[in-house]
């Protein structure tokens, strides 16, 4: 919630006064995010570029960058880990909202979460920048509020 300065027991809407359109490089990322919580594999690889690539923190099962072929790869070994462990539209659903964008820049916020099988729940905010080229989803690198919690559940995940 945001307040007005003058008097700060009126709450405003972050819009007021201001024009907010979804751009085209906005709505594409979105849509990717979209297919990837409702599993749409298929419109994803529609929406990627051919030359799309994505870079994944040290320590994470599928960790290091991946480009154009190599993302198939990945694709599979991301699957491999959070099929399982987001077994329902909840621990599907990333909440994602666009915190910036410019040119071919767009700047995401989300939230990851996961139930491991036995029970253990963990999730974890996510600062994204994404790249659009062409029209297509283009490239992605993801930071992790809590990278050494995120490793410590798959960890644990996989030994359950």
């Amino acid at each position: 919630m945001f307040y007005n300065r003058e008097c700060f027991d009126e709450p405003i809407e972050p819009t007021d006064g201001v024009d907010v359109q979804e751009t085209d490089n906005e709505r594409v990322v979105m849509d990717v995010l979209v297919a990837i919580e409702r599993r749409e594999l298929e419109h994803l690889a529609q929406l990627y570029h051919p030359e799309v690539w994505f870079e994944w923190p040290p320590g994470l099962p599928y960790s290091g960058r991946f480009q154009g072929a190599s993302v198939g790869e990945m694709s599979a070994r991301v699957a491999l880990v959070w099929e399982e462990l987001q077994p329902t539209d909840g621990e599907r659903r990333l909440d994602a909202y666009v915190v910036a964008s410019h040119l071919s820049t767009v700047v995401v916020h989300y939230t990851l979460k996961g139930v491991s099988r036995a029970g253990q729940r963990f999730e974890t905010e996510i600062l994204a920048r994404y790249e659009v080229r062409d029209g297509l989803f283009a490239g992605a690198q993801m930071f992790h509020f809590d990278l050494q919690g995120l490793i410590a559940f798959l960890e644990a995940a996989a030994h359950a």
